[in-house]
């Protein structure tokens, strides 16, 4: 009689001896966990966490910047990742409990309700467990604007994750408990953001790159 696999194991990935959160693998069975802007955006997209075929650009880097933005804000907005923030260069906003960074021209706002990024143009990003991904206050679109704030906060996240390694090493990086809520496996921040880096560089319509 064939020994019984563990539930769960279908689906899971190992990269360098760690397991791996793929933003892929359970979106469709977590919609409910997003607001209806997101949820717009998320249905029919691949469970194939690399196959982005028939995936609309909107779609494509939603189904990688949901997850990564939940997990992100988790860590973030916890007691004990505040005293790395401030030592990253985040200083206190006038919001009760809210931390700001300037970053490549956009503001980056992070409290206990959201992950906030705003560009120059005022134009915003919001990451809000209630309320799911918005782009001021509407769905995400591939837009230029949408991109480049996508972009931001992405190289702003991955920036900080090579600052806690290099400072801290990779266990402790990868020990501080990224947790997507749409799925209870851990996320490895800096993989995801390397992965969102090229949908996102795919969807560039004209903007200047990150140097």
């Amino acid at each position: 009689m064939a020994p019984h696999r563990a539930k769960g194991a279908k689906g899971r990935q190992r990269r360098n001896g760690h397991h791996t959160h793929s933003t892929g693998f359970r979106i469709e069975n977590h919609l409910a966990r997003y607001a209806p802007a997101t949820n717009g955006i998320l249905r029919g997209v691949s469970t194939d966490p690399d196959d982005t075929t028939g995936a609309s650009p909107a779609a494509a880097i939603t189904e990688r910047l949901v997850p990564l933005l939940d997990a992100t804000h988790q860590v973030w907005s916890s007691p004990q990742e505040r005293r790395r923030l401030r030592a990253f260069g985040f200083r206190p906003a006038l919001e009760n409990n809210v931390l700001k960074r300037e970053w490549h021209g956009v503001q980056v706002r992070v409290g206990p309700d959201a992950l906030r990024v705003v560009g120059s143009d005022h134009e915003e990003l919001a990451w809000r467990p209630d309320a799911g991904l918005t782009v001021d206050g509407g769905s995400f679109e591939a837009t230029p604007q949408g991109i480049a704030l996508a972009d931001a906060v992405n190289g702003l996240i991955q920036s900080y994750e090579r600052w806690i390694e290099a400072r801290e090493g990779r266990e402790e990086r990868l020990g501080r408990g990224h947790w997507s809520a749409a799925d209870r496996r851990q996320v490895n921040a800096l993989a995801e953001t390397r992965r969102l880096q090229r949908l996102l560089a795919g969807g560039n319509t004209g903007r200047t790159r990150r140097g």
